[in-house]
């Protein structure tokens, strides 16, 4: 029984792993699009409980991703903080291209800066649209400029409406807070279709250069609940409204994102996902609806550009759900705490790993303890066990209780090798999630050749060391009383597991492999000079 229970843990981390096969490396970008950028909207009712409804019919919106180009329309209003380098175009006025200060491409510093939103890829991103047709010249019309101090100001008018674009920006953040306010002097009508504000890109390609990440995915939080979205599971022409109350839309990667935070605004957008040639995100749809002798609607807004960095997201409540730290998410922020406080005393991602994986095994050596000498308990009792199932292989009844009554007079629970490794599981998994998500490891430096945590050992020394070593430790596990079958399995699921290892971040294959280290090495200690069994308590 003991060898069915280690296989079925086997088979259980096995699933697990081919779960997390979304780790491997991004495929190669392909060549930027110039098509022009349309989203297509039809303002629908929301049904949160504070929003204002509106039933405009439906209105296209084209908007030439051109149309942000500097040198052809609009004045550039450049804003550099110690975190974000942003530039504005009048055109629009509107956010055009983003990078961030203190991330490049690659370990190289003299490779550029990773830029989420640029105006070739993103040209919708972060803007304000509008579906009115009294209103579209908003979308990408010539705004008039001012900048003061750490704010920037954006105005326009037309015999119709003016419209106030706000920006107000913080030195040491990747916040900017921003308002939108649209007034309206004439009440010759209520409704004004909607305001939408996009997260997305033009095309699902990704960053250019060696970032360590797979695909696109867009979240969102509404309701209280986090709903993930991965752009390669839309197809074209795809469209999805999500109504409930919405906090916050975002569109990013393993490490990066850009967001929306709607601000407790008192009109509650939907969110509106859609998959087109020209655009591939999600946007905020407010409905513009003036209430009696309203003259303006004010919409408080913030931009989160950055990375995954669970401190600063923490500012907005829900927002540092950005990351994936999977089903265990409440072992995996202790975990990581812990790693960074290792950092600060050896100034070495590799080396914390490895002092958190030892501290881990040492929390669990218990359990393991007991949970090896249970197997091993086991597998001494198998030739009785196999000599009561010849017995009373005819009665199934009586077999149990023989085999009971065995277990009871060597003080041996059949499922003590189990349950001790499921109750380390959730831990286990959630350092796994950590390893190969959190942002701290992004282009960490260990030791020789691994040069970036965050990306797979370009050697694949690590997979293979850690291949050996899970072989090693299967040939010390239990095995008596196992099939033949089950005993091949057994035996090639340290190259299964090798193979899958390959394209990991080295991070995490390092902690795999000191982990395996350990249990092998608690393995041997198991032991005694005569090969004898320490029986459990």
């Amino acid at each position: 029984m003991a060898s069915r229970t280690w296989l079925a843990v086997s088979l259980m981390l096995f699933i697990w792993f081919g779960y997390m096969r979304w780790l491997a490396p991004i495929p190669a970008p392909t060549a930027t699009k110039t098509a022009t950028s349309s989203v297509d909207t039809t303002s629908k009712p929301s049904d949160g409980s504070s929003s204002t409804k509106s039933s405009s019919g439906p209105v296209a919106i084209a908007v030439n991703s051109s149309a942000f180009n500097p040198i052809e329309l609009g004045k550039v209003f450049p804003v550099k903080t110690s975190k974000l380098d942003l530039v504005f175009s009048s055109n629009g006025g509107k956010l055009m291209e983003a990078k961030l200060n203190n991330f490049h491409e690659t370990i190289d510093d003299s490779t550029p800066l990773i830029t989420p939103v640029t105006r070739e890829k993103s040209s919708l991103a972060l803007g304000a649209l509008f579906t009115d047709p009294s209103l579209i010249e908003f979308s990408a019309g010539d705004f008039d400029g001012k900048q003061s101090g750490k704010s920037l100001t954006f105005s326009r008018k037309n015999k119709t409406a003016s419209v106030v674009k706000e920006y107000f920006f913080q030195d040491d953040s990747h916040f900017v807070e921003t308002k939108i306010t649209i007034s309206i002097p004439k009440e010759d009508r209520r409704e004004w279709g909607s305001l939408l504000v996009p997260v997305g890109t033009n095309d699902t390609e990704t960053f250019e250069g060696q970032i360590p990440l797979k695909s696109w995915e867009l979240v969102y939080y509404q309701n209280d609940e986090i709903h993930r979205i991965n752009l390669e599971k839309l197809r074209k022409d795809d469209e999805a409204v999500k109504q409930g109350h919405t906090e916050w839309v975002a569109f990013g990667n393993r490490y990066f994102s850009s967001a929306v935070i709607t601000e407790g605004n008192q009109i509650n957008p939907d969110i509106v996902i859609k998959k087109t040639e020209g655009f591939n995100g999600a946007y905020l749809r407010f409905p513009l609806v003036f209430k009696d002798g309203q003259k303006d609607i004010q919409f408080s807004l913030k931009y989160f550009i950055g990375p995954k960095d669970h401190k600063e997201l923490s500012q907005v409540p829900g927002l540092k759900k950005l990351i994936d730290f999977g089903t265990f998410t409440v072992f995996a922020y202790p975990l990581l705490e812990i790693l960074r406080f290792f950092y600060k005393f050896i100034h070495n991602y590799g080396i914390a790993i490895i002092l958190l994986t030892l501290l881990v095994r040492a929390l669990f050596y218990p359990l393991s303890q007991k949970s090896m000498q249970s197997m091993k308990a086991m597998q001494k009792l198998q030739p009785q066990i196999a000599a009561l199932k010849e017995k009373y292989k005819d009665d199934q009844k009586k077999l149990n209780e023989e085999q009971m009554a065995l277990f009871k007079a060597h003080k041996v629970n059949p499922a003590g090798g189990c349950l001790p490794m499921l109750v380390q599981l959730p831990v286990f998994i959630a350092l796994y999630a950590v390893l190969g998500n959190a942002i701290e490891l992004f282009h960490a430096p260990f030791f020789g050749w691994i040069q970036d945590l965050s990306t797979k050992d370009p050697y694949y020394i690590y997979p293979v060391l850690m291949g050996v070593a899970m072989l090693a430790q299967q040939k010390m596990t239990p095995s008596a009383g196992m099939d033949p079958a089950q005993q091949k399995l057994m035996y090639f699921m340290p190259v299964i597991f090798t193979f899958m290892m390959v394209n990991l971040p080295s991070g995490l294959t390092l902690y795999i492999f000191v982990s395996t280290i350990l249990g092998v090495a608690q393995q041997l200690a198991l032991k005694d000079k005569k090969g004898s069994v320490p029986q459990p308590a």
